[in-house]
């Protein structure tokens, strides 16, 4: 009888002021101490529409360290030692220090706690392999190749030389749009099996890479433009760093092939600070909306992690994400749902 009495109690709690939500940490490393509060607010707003009866995401964050055994130490000591159930981390201060998500990646990874990008957009962190539980709210650079492929298509541009470095960028530019030019290629070979008129297919096939060029940093840049100068292609399709882009450019307009009947087509580090300051007139650049605009990444982050939370808490067990580093070798077993 008694045990009834305090079953029904506890019932009786529940209808009336509703159980306690669940407190679920969310962490992040953010760029900068002023988006502190903005993640706070984001936190807060997401509060209100996921989860209102199951969980309560509380946020907890910290500001990128100057090198990555203090940054990894930080995402053990601060984020988590607070058990969070995910990581946001936002591109570092410097543009061109691309490694800093890297030792939260790793750290977060080997737990296999997720860790949402916010603005990095280099491609090596879509490679499972290496980061094994990095999600990201933005496309990394070699996905540029799709937009650069629609182009060539638009205006007919059925032969192009490709220019990249021969670096992880670079080649992850270079298989993805060969890889649509391939594709486009067979399709139009099976449509035109049967048409005997070459001059037709000729016409029909779409564009292709006359050329790839690789450079390096011990590349002559001028002796690699002058081979693209010999060629019949006139549509450069580059693929560089900020800087790399700048020395092209310059080496480019001395050899007079930046003027009219040249097209230079090109992705958004290409066209960014010291390139845009050499860039040629006419350049067609790429640059994706909002994509450094940390305040609206951080909020789009923070949703996407309410949603899958929400959506392990209706359908799976979900166990207690690790409590910090020190002796702690257990891969968190309900990480890798939020994949998928």
């Amino acid at each position: 009888m008694r045990l009834f009495v305090l079953a029904f109690f506890i019932s009786c709690s529940c209808a009336r002021g509703g159980c306690e939500p669940k407190i679920v940490n969310i962490g992040a490393v953010l760029s900068q101490k002023r988006f502190e509060q903005v993640f706070k607010d984001a936190v807060a707003q997401a509060n209100n529409i996921y989860g209102k009866e199951k969980f309560k995401m509380n946020a907890i964050s910290v500001t990128h360290k100057p090198n990555a055994i203090q940054m990894a130490l930080s995402v053990c000591e601060d984020l988590i030692s607070n058990q969070v159930y995910a990581i946001l981390v936002s591109h570092p201060p410097q543009s061109n220090d691309h490694l800093t998500p890297t030792p939260v990646s790793y750290t977060a990874g080997f737990y296999r706690i997720p860790v949402v990008g916010l603005t990095t957009r280099m491609s090596i962190y879509s490679d499972k392999s290496i980061h094994l539980s990095f999600l990201r709210t933005v496309p990394p650079y070699s996905h540029q190749a799709q937009v650069w492929f629609d182009m060539m298509r638009e205006f007919q541009w059925n032969h192009i030389i490709l220019i990249v470095s021969d670096d992880h960028e670079g080649r992850a530019a270079q298989k993805r749009l060969e890889t649509l030019l391939e594709e486009r290629e067979t399709k139009n070979k099976n449509r035109n099996y049967e048409n005997l008129d070459q001059q037709s297919y000729d016409y029909k096939r779409g564009p292709k890479a006359e050329k790839v060029l690789l450079f390096s940093q011990d590349t002559n840049l001028t002796a690699l433009l002058k081979e693209a100068k010999e060629l019949e292609a006139r549509v450069f399709v580059l693929s560089a760093s900020e800087d790399e882009a700048a020395e092209l450019y310059k080496a480019a307009r001395v050899l007079n092939m930046t003027g009219s009947g040249y097209v230079w087509l090109v992705g958004e580090r290409e066209m960014s600070g010291k390139a845009l300051n050499e860039a040629p007139d006419g350049l067609l650049g790429l640059q994706l909306i909002n994509g450094k605009n940390e305040s609206a990444h951080i909020y789009d982050a923070v949703a996407i992690v309410a949603q899958s939370i929400q959506e392990l808490f209706e359908k799976e067990n979900i166990t207690e994400p690790p409590r910090g580093c020190v002796g702690n070798t257990n891969i968190w077993k309900t990480g890798p749902l939020f994949k998928r």
